[in-house]
């Protein structure tokens, strides 16, 4: 073992079936935070049943934290097999990317990652000699394509579609300049 001074002040050991680490989140946050932590993070919906055994709180709690969560439009909802399940609502969590990057960034840097992903996106048209990350999906599933150049389309169609997304972003927060610049001064940012 190493030695101990090393670990950060605060640390928690966790054990191998990370039950400490597990009571010691129990312990430390509430249940409705616990419960939109795990929601938030989802990568497909997922059943309250499911949300709050990863949240540590029972189905019935978790439904109720969820279904406010609804309620806010933090989150969605939709009839799966039978099943209610939940997931991040898109709306919410591209506000959510606008204004972290209003909040880090200022406008000469959006401005840097605007350009920068018109860059890229400039230079997958003119490697591929396509117009979207659609034509190129389209481009790998065409029979004289191989699997390695399928893999490779679908990669550098994912990562358009990414710029994309940045493109869409930063354009949303460079309006939130516009708008700040004619109601008063600019938002501060910490400096580290």
């Amino acid at each position: 073992m190493g030695d101990d001074r090393l670990a950060p002040p605060d640390a928690i050991t966790v054990d191998s079936d990370g039950d400490e680490h597990e009571e010691a989140w129990e312990d430390s946050v509430d249940g409705i935070d616990r419960v939109a932590s795990v929601a938030m993070s989802l990568e497909q919906p997922r059943t309250a049943s499911y949300i709050g055994t990863k949240a540590q709180v029972s189905e019935t709690t978790a439904r109720k934290h969820l279904e406010r969560l609804v309620e806010f439009r933090i989150l969605a909802a939709v009839e799966q097999r039978g099943a209610k399940t939940y997931f991040p609502d898109q709306a919410y969590q591209h506000f959510r990317e606008v204004s972290q990057m209003v909040e880090e960034h200022d406008q000469s840097e959006i401005e840097q990652i605007t350009v920068s992903a018109k860059e890229e996106i400039e230079h997958l048209k003119e490697t591929y000699d396509v117009d979207s990350p659609a034509d190129l999906r389209s481009a790998a599933t065409e029979e004289e394509t191989s699997s390695a150049e399928a893999r490779e389309y679908f990669k550098k169609a994912a990562e358009w579609d990414q710029h994309l997304r940045m493109l869409s972003i930063a354009n949303e927060a460079l309006d939130r300049y516009s708008d700040i610049s004619k109601q008063g001064p600019e938002p501060s940012h910490a400096t580290v």
